[in-house]
């Protein structure tokens, strides 16, 4: 017998070409606050006008906030809400990757909130406040990643105390999603294979969580497994090959965006979110990517089964003699192919062993992993720490 349990409200515009499609939907207010990175990738690719032309053919006005950080922050966010109030925003678009989405997210909650951000944080130093609503969120994809475009999740940092957090609502499932993989062929080589591997996380993360119990899970990472693990190598090969990325739109801002509504992700994610807290120029595929190998190679013992089924959606049959192991074998042919490996290390981004307890305590202490299914200490982690450092 399964269960399923589903509530995924985001409307989604999905497919090549679909972006002009915003000049004439029905959008959630009358003037827009558009989210954009402070590196003004955006408007450089032309992107940024395109969509401001659209608005304008809408009806619809608008402000840009251009100063979305990498890891987005508490005080991006509150910033960006002060921008919103001053110019009569009543809903907010993230035009770009993931961290402008996230940043959309958190400011929509804090347009409509008292306080500040940290107010409303679930776990670490946050206050655990509701929220009452949120204003209405558009997101416009330029990358395949993070699922952010159809999941109730964003992730911010907090400056102050290091803390880089999940707040997880249905308040800030997006209202409208447009996923154009037309404007994925921009992607650069490192971040197209870093948000792919994130995707291929959140797929694999959810279905060992789920433990089979939603099959809407199971169908979902299934699919999304099959599609990272044949079209990756393709867009890392080339990058404009438009079938290849919108098979990776699918797997990734559709699939593992549901996943992820309906399931939570392992301690994986926390681990490599709490690197990307202490060290804020660590994207966040390459936090989950250092310590990967190590971290399956552990947890294999706990769901020997489920890794395995992993690494059969990969193509990588199980091995009786050593269970578990499939999806540590899927996991490194697909690093190798796709020549992931050249693109990382711990020491080139300033992290040393001695920060490695503080990542342990932070995880384990702060954020917290008691939700994992399967026991996982500080020690663990500091020794998947010791065995990835490179």
């Amino acid at each position: 017998m399964f269960t399923i349990d589903a509530y995924t409200p985001a409307r989604v515009i999905f497919g090549a070409g679909r972006l002009k499609e915003l000049g004439s939907v029905s959008l959630p207010g009358k003037k827009a606050l558009i989210c954009v990175t402070q590196d003004g990738l955006m408007e450089k690719l032309g992107i940024q006008k395109r969509v401001t032309d659209l608005l304008k053919e809408n009806g619809t006005e608008y402000v840009v906030f251009d100063r979305v950080q990498p890891n987005p922050t508490q005080s991006g966010v509150m910033a960006a809400a002060a921008l919103a109030e001053k110019e009569n925003c009543d809903f907010v678009i993230g035009l770009g990757g993931g961290s402008s989405v996230d940043t959309a997210k958190a400011t929509a909650i804090m347009m409509k909130n008292p306080g500040v951000l940290w107010d409303y944080a679930q776990t670490g130093t946050g206050k655990n406040q509701s929220v009452s609503c949120a204003v209405p969120i558009v997101t416009i994809s330029t990358t395949c990643g993070t699922g952010t475009e159809t999941d109730p999740y964003c992730v911010i940092t907090n400056e102050e105390t290091k803390e880089k957090l999940d707040f997880a609502m249905d308040q800030i499932f997006p209202a409208l999603s447009f996923i154009d993989p037309e404007l994925m062929c921009s992607l650069p080589h490192k971040l197209t294979l870093y948000q792919g591997f994130d995707a291929l996380f959140h797929l694999a993360e959810c279905y060992i969580t789920n433990e089979h119990q939603n099959h809407l899970v199971d169908l979902y990472a299934e699919d999304g497994i099959k599609m990272v693990a044949h079209n990756l190598p393709l867009v890392a090969k080339d990058g404009n090959n438009l079938e290849a990325r919108t098979c990776m739109c699918y797997a990734a801002d559709i699939l593992a965006g549901y996943t992820q509504a309906l399931c939570s992700t392992t301690s994986h994610h926390i681990i490599a979110q709490t690197i990307g807290g202490q060290f804020p120029a660590v994207v966040h595929g390459e936090s989950l990517l250092m310590i990967a190998e190590s971290y399956y190679k552990k947890v294999k013992q706990f769901r020997p089964a489920l890794l395995d089924e992993l690494g059969e959606f990969c193509g990588v049959l199980r091995d009786g003699s050593d269970p578990g192991q499939g999806f540590v074998t899927a996991l490194k042919q697909l690093m190798d192919i796709t020549g992931v490996r050249e693109l990382y290390s711990m020491s080139a981004e300033g992290i040393t062993e001695a920060d490695f307890q503080i990542i342990a305590d932070v995880t384990v202490d702060n954020t917290g992993i008691d939700f994992e299914k399967y026991e996982i200490t500080k020690a663990d982690i500091i020794q998947i720490l010791k065995e990835s450092y490179r």
